[in-house]
Order: C-alpha cells, then structure tokens, then sequence
C-alpha cells in the first residue's frame, strides 16, 4: 500500500455504501471493502419495505425520518411508494399501538368506509369491524377484527437506491475494494492499519478512519479487535410466489397478521408430528406473518422462530425446505384464497438480521479512529441513508443528532443502562445488560455532553 487510506469502510451494503457516500460528499476519499459483490448479502433479500412508525421508539421514528427526507433525490431510481402497511387484529390492539406513535401523524378511527381518506399520505387510519371489509373487500371475510392503515409507509427498491449511491460514491472520487477484513494493527493503543485478505495475500493499509458496515460480518470484525458486544444473527426468509390469478390483490398495501395463529390444521399436526424441524410449528404461533404484492406475483414472509448463530459462517442462510411453505400458510387467514397454491414451488431467498438486545442499532464511535454502523436488524433498507449521513457527520468533527447519540456502542458499557426488550426470541430476552467489563480496549465517550452509555434505553 503506497498510500494512506483516508477513510476505509468495511462493507458494501446498503449501510456502508451509505457511510461512504456521505463520506465522499463531505469531502473525503473513502474507499469501500467488500468481500462479496456490493449489494449482494442482505440488502436485496428483505421485502424493501419502508415504515414511519416505531411504536414506543421516538429515536428509531427520527432516524427513519431523516432517512425517509434524504430519499428525495434518489426518489426517481428508488421509487417509493405511498401503499402504507395494513395491520389486522384486535381493535384494542392495533388502537394501542397507535397511540404509540404520535410520530405517525394523527389518529383517524372510521366505523365505516364514507370517512376512510383513500389518499392519505400521512397518519393512522384505525378501522373498526365491518369498515375493514368495506375498504378493504379481500379481507370482507374477517368478523370481528379491525385494521390499522398505517399511511407513511410502503416499499421501494432497495437495489436501485443502493446502486444510486454506489455511482454517486464513485462519481465524487470513491473506491470500490474487493478483499476480507481481517482485523487491525496498532500503534501505541491506537489502531493505525486494517489488516486485509486480497488475491491471497495479507496486506496492512494505514487509514485516518475506519467504518465497520459489513453486515452480518460485524460479529466477526468486533471480535477481531476484541470488543464485545450483546450481539446475535438470525436467519430470515422470504418466498416470492407467482400469482397470474391474482389471489393476492395487486392493490394491496403490505398486510400483516397480527393476532397468533396456527398454520396447520388438527390433521396436518397428526401427520407431521414426527417430523423433528416442524416440531416447533405444530401449535399456537406468534404473530407477525405478511406479505405484498410484487410483479406478477408477492412476497410472502413469516420467520416465527428464528435461530440465532453467534457468528455467521458466510453473508447468506440456507433456507431450511419448508420455509416457503411456512410463509405461505402465514398469510391463510388474510387470504384464504391462498390455499391454492400449496404445492407451487416459490423462489425463496434470505438475510441475516443482526440484532442488538432491544432491537437498536449500532452507530458511532467505537474505539479512536474506528467506527461501527450495523445492527439494522430489519429495517436496514429505510435506515440506512439516515445512519450513514449521520455516522459521517458525527465522525468529521459535526454535532450528532440526538436519536443517533441513543444508538452510540458505549451504551452498553453503562451500568444504568438498561435496554428496553425487543421481541421476544431474543437470546438476551429478560437478562439484564449493564455490560459487565469492557472488553480489551473500551469505547470512547459518544460525544460531549452525553453521560456515556445514556443512549435512550427505557427502563
């Protein structure tokens, strides 16, 4: 290596395309490490979905604001939609959740279809029993339940908006790196040179800063340069279906299931009951199945149990044979019509969520000079332009917001801290975090003025 490395990110994903474009845009010539061809590991393999309501999260709602807000010049290539997403459940459920999230825009509750704004593009459309079915006809067969039309929402492509920044990040003088990551080399405490795997050979290239996004190669890299941090992956899949007859509405906005529900009937249980990896799908299951329209056909989507595996051994999870089917039958009591298409064989693909214990990410500095943006779990696609232009702004000298202050790494070093719990099938589900000791080299302070590690838990 001739030369110094102004800025090196490790990842060409969504996320640390997005750091490096914001890099670039700043003035910095950043060069971009990636293992793997860019946008090839989880960024194309979720439902592309965008969403402005994080119910009890205020910081979660502005990082995808701003997100949302830097979307505009990429509009043309990212085509975002206004669909919303469609909960359906119990009334009382889905009006609680609202309340939540006051960031949404104002409550509208409709006890038939005359007051349901059909253009809305903001807000809370909450509709009664019996309204469901009159906006909605395909879902006219539910008794009982109600729908949460949540309008600033919808889906774009994730692809498209990756590449934009990809040709704007070069454009602007930016490189594109093929090699692995293997860790870095210090001087005097510090980290000066990132130790690289390229064309099989090792090489040291000294850097003014370091960027960890690779994804869910992050558990990786943290352990080479021995920090811990409460970290999992879990494997997640989706199936697209073709559909020429239409049986999932075209018109349709995202639909979610989101009462429990049991995917196989009595007799299919009786059947499959000695089938060891169906075990933990032959009973009551939690919410949370969905699905959209997608070309001639849609997307299908329901991960109940995830595993979780401490260190991923590649960028992408095999699909176990039945998951495809899983997501399908997920969708019955949205659609019963879907029946139809058991036995159709779907392309079925998937991601690695990499999780934080309340489902936050991870964003800022985390030892001098070296920086980490992941953890998106799985909202990567909607986060990311907001994460990336606040991690360069935070990291060049600029004041961080304060929701990215929330997210900093050293929360975790905080005693006080205590993360508030995300879903339930988190290893960390009811343990406390008050991190225990750092590891061999501690974080930095998130920045002046912020107690370290206050980043927002809720107790």
């Amino acid at each position: 290596m001739e030369r110094r490395v102004e800025a090196l990110v490790v990842g060409g994903g969504l996320a640390g395309l997005s750091a490096a474009y914001f890099l670039v845009r700043r003035g910095l010539r950043p060069w971009v490490l990636e293992r793997e061809a860019p946008l090839s590991c989880t960024s194309d393999k979720s439902t592309e979905a965008y969403r402005l309501f994080w119910p009890g999260d205020e910081d979660l709602a502005a990082l995808v604001r701003e997100s949302l807000d830097l979307l505009l010049p990429f509009a043309g290539v990212a085509r975002p939609n206004r669909r919303g997403y469609l909960y359906v459940g119990r009334l009382e459920a889905l009006e609680a959740m609202a309340l939540e999230a006051p960031h949404a825009g104002p409550l509208r509750v409709h006890r038939g279809a005359a007051t349901y704004p059909k253009e809305a593009a903001s807000g809370l459309d909450l509709l009664h029993p019996g309204a469901l079915g009159e906006v909605f006809p395909y879902l006219g067969h539910l008794r009982g339940l109600g729908g949460l039309h949540v309008r600033p929402a919808g889906w774009l492509s994730a692809q498209g908006l990756g590449m934009a920044l990809l040709e704007g990040f070069r454009a602007f003088g930016g490189r594109l790196m093929s090699g692995e990551f293997l860790g870095v080399e210090r001087e005097g405490g510090r980290a000066r040179s990132a130790q690289v795997r390229r064309e099989g050979r090792e090489e040291a290239w000294p850097f003014g800063l370091l960027v960890l996004a690779p994804g869910p190669g992050l558990l990786r890299a943290l352990r080479a340069l021995g920090h811990s941090l409460p970290l999992t992956a879990e494997p997640h899949f989706k199936a697209w279906f073709p559909d020429p007859e239409g049986r999932f509405p075209r018109e349709a906005p995202l639909l979610i299931w989101n009462e429990p529900q049991e995917i196989f009937t009595p007799e299919e249980q009786a059947l499959l009951e000695e089938e060891a990896e169906l075990a933990p799908l032959l009973g009551p299951l939690p919410p949370g199945a969905h699905g959209r329209p997608e070309g001639e056909g849609f997307l299908a989507l329901y991960n109940p149990f995830p595993r979780e595996e401490a260190t991923p051994s590649g960028c992408l999870p095999s699909p176990p044979p039945f998951a495809g089917e899983v997501a399908l039958r997920g969708l019955f009591p949205l659609l019963p019509g879907l029946r139809a298409l058991l036995g159709v064989r779907p392309r079925v693909d998937g991601g690695y969520y990499v999780r934080t214990p309340e489902n936050r990410p991870l964003l800022g500095p985390l030892e001098e000079g070296v920086w980490v943006l992941g953890a998106l779990s799985g909202y990567g696609v909607m986060a990311a332009l907001g994460a990336g232009s606040a991690l360069a702004a935070w990291a060049l000298g600029e004041e961080a917001p304060a929701w990215a202050l929330a997210f900093a790494p050293g929360r975790f070093l905080d005693p006080a801290y205590r993360p508030k719990e995300g879903r339930p099938g988190s290893s960390f589900r009811g343990r406390t975090l008050g991190g225990g000791p750092p590891g061999p080299r501690g974080l930095p302070d998130p920045g002046p003025g912020r107690p370290r590690g206050s980043g927002g838990g809720r107790p």
